[in-house]
């Protein structure tokens, strides 16, 4: 227990350490996120806090991982730095969507090829389990891409993807932990250590964003633990912390960006628009037009999706499939009062004028 303490700690300190000279090389150098129609902040700020976010579990790693376990981290470390250059040139001078999506491609294939990190079952639903290899790596690279991008485009608002993402290291961590398996669990509490310090200048009025270098870092490390979950979940059924559903578990954690990322490539599609193409319609966004602050959006999405974690741990008796549906069903039913509310507060301001 001691040495998973010591890499969340070490973690943390070196991201809190450096994040202050990141902040001051970004003004210096002018490394900046300028406000646009897009966006929902008002104020110039530094953009590479995921350069802190990726050093402190880097160095944290590479400090406290066991020497038995480093055969496999070589792999998980390699395609993060490969995730972490696509994300910083991006962050510098933006690349085009085909290149970025290239360097992701390249990523994924170390993770599924090399550490062997892919899904190899349908964990029951429609009935199906166990994937022919060539099906279980196209499904494997879809959901790495999906998982990846969908932590960038929750990342809209301070506090936002990294809250989801220490929600769900935390939870996948302690469960790596209590069932013996250091090096997912040290994985897992430096993404937490190392994103925890980044909140602290993140939260507005945020000092520093962390840019598509932080939460495509973020993205893929997240993907990595989900995926491990479910496969180590599934190799275990029957044992004292093996959950009956682990899919209601990983759902129930990554709820907000697996949802809100496929409601808004729905409604783009419904108004004849590419998926791809950014606009101001998702959740936060919603609540940020209610009237809500960026930290109060935070706290109510974050507090929602602990309530779909709480609801997945309590419905383990729940197939997979029904849990799936049921959670899409509530996040919409959810979404609806949301656009309602808002539908009443525009008309009142029309009213009013």
């Amino acid at each position: 227990m001691y040495v998973i303490a010591l890499c969340c700690v070490a973690a943390f300190t070196f991201t809190y350490t450096i994040l202050p000279s990141i902040i001051r090389i970004a003004g210096k150098y002018g490394l900046m996120d300028v406000p646009d129609e897009r966006k929902s902040h008002i104020a110039i700020t530094p953009s590479f806090g995921g350069v802190g976010i990726f050093a402190g579990l880097f160095v944290a790693l590479l400090l406290f991982c066991p020497g038995a376990d480093f055969d496999f981290l070589r792999f998980v470390l390699v395609a993060l730095i490969i995730v972490f250059l696509v994300g910083a040139l991006d962050d510098l001078d933006p690349i085009s969507p085909l290149a970025k999506l290239a360097g992701q491609i390249t990523a994924i294939i170390i993770l599924v090829f090399l550490a062997d990190i892919r899904i190899s079952s349908f964990y029951g639903i429609f009935g199906i389990w166990e994937l022919s290899y060539v099906l279980s790596v196209l499904v494997s690279v879809i959901v790495y891409i999906f998982l990846i991008n969908s932590f960038n485009l929750i990342d809209g608002i301070n506090g936002l993807s990294s809250s989801i993402a220490v929600l769900t290291s935390s939870v996948l961590g302690l469960w790596f932990f209590m069932n013996d398996l250091m090096a997912m669990s040290l994985i897992a509490f430096a993404v937490s250590g190392s994103t925890l310090a980044f909140l602290k200048y993140n939260i507005s009025p945020a000092r520093i964003f962390m840019g598509d270098t932080g939460s495509l870092v973020l993205g893929t490390l997240c993907a990595v633990l989900a995926i491990q979950f479910l496969e180590i979940n599934a190799s275990m059924a029957g044992t004292a912390y093996a959950f009956p559903s682990g899919v209601s578990v990983v759902m129930g954690l990554l709820i907000l960006p697996v949802f809100d990322t496929t409601r808004v490539f729905l409604y783009r599609l419904f108004k004849g628009r590419s998926p791809f193409a950014p606009d101001k319609n998702h959740i936060h966004h919603l609540l940020l037009d209610l009237g809500m602050s960026h930290m109060q959006a935070t706290g109510v999405l974050l507090l929602v999706n602990i309530g779909f974690v709480v609801m997945a741990l309590n419905l383990q008796n729940v197939s997979s499939l029904m849990f799936i549906v049921l959670s899409f069903t509530v996040a919409y039913l959810l979404t609806q009062v949301v656009n309602l509310s808002l539908y009443v507060r525009r008309r009142n301001v029309v009213r009013s004028q």
